[in-house]
C-alpha cells in the first residue's frame, strides 16, 4: 500500500480528504462522496436553472450551499468557484454568474475523479 499524500492538488485538498478518511474510514469517505456528488449534481443542476432563468437569489443560496459542502470534502477549487457564482449572483449579474458554471461542473467533475483515485491509495 502506497503511504497516502499529504500536499494538496490542484482539485483536492489531500489533508481533508485524509481527515475524512481517518473519521469515517475508506468506506464511510466513499459513502460521503457518494452523497456529495448525489447533492451537488442536484444543486449544479439548480443553480444552473435559477442563473439562466434569472432566478438569481435561489441560485445565490444553491451556490452558497455548493460553496460550504465542497469545503467541506476538500473541493477547495469547486468552493473557490461557487463562492464567485454567488458573488455575482448577489450582485445581480446573470452574464458573469452563467460564465462561470461550466467551470463549476468542471471542477466538481475533476474533484471526483481525483477523490476516488486517492482513496485507492489506501
Amino acid at each position: 500500500m502506497t503511504e497516502p499524500q499529504t500536499v494538496e492538488s490542484g482539485h483536492l485538498q489531500v489533508d481533508q480528504v485524509n481527515s475524512l478518511v481517518s473519521a469515517a474510514g475508506v468506506d464511510g469517505a466513499r459513502a460521503i462522496l457518494d452523497a456529495f456528488q448525489r447533492s451537488t449534481n442536484d444543486l449544479l443542476a439548480s443553480l444552473t436553472e435559477g442563473v439562466r432563468g434569472g432566478a438569481l437569489d435561489d441560485a445565490s443560496r444553491d451556490a452558497h450551499a455548493v460553496k460550504g459542502s465542497a469545503a467541506n470534502v476538500g473541493a477547495q477549487t469547486l468552493s473557490e468557484t461557487a463562492a464567485l457564482i454567488e458573488k455575482a449572483c448577489k450582485a445581480g449579474d446573470a452574464a458573469a454568474a452563467a460564465g462561470m458554471l461550466a467551470e463549476a461542473q468542471s471542477m466538481f467533475d475533476l474533484f471526483c475523479v481525483h477523490f476516488e483515485a486517492h482513496l485507492e491509495q489506501f
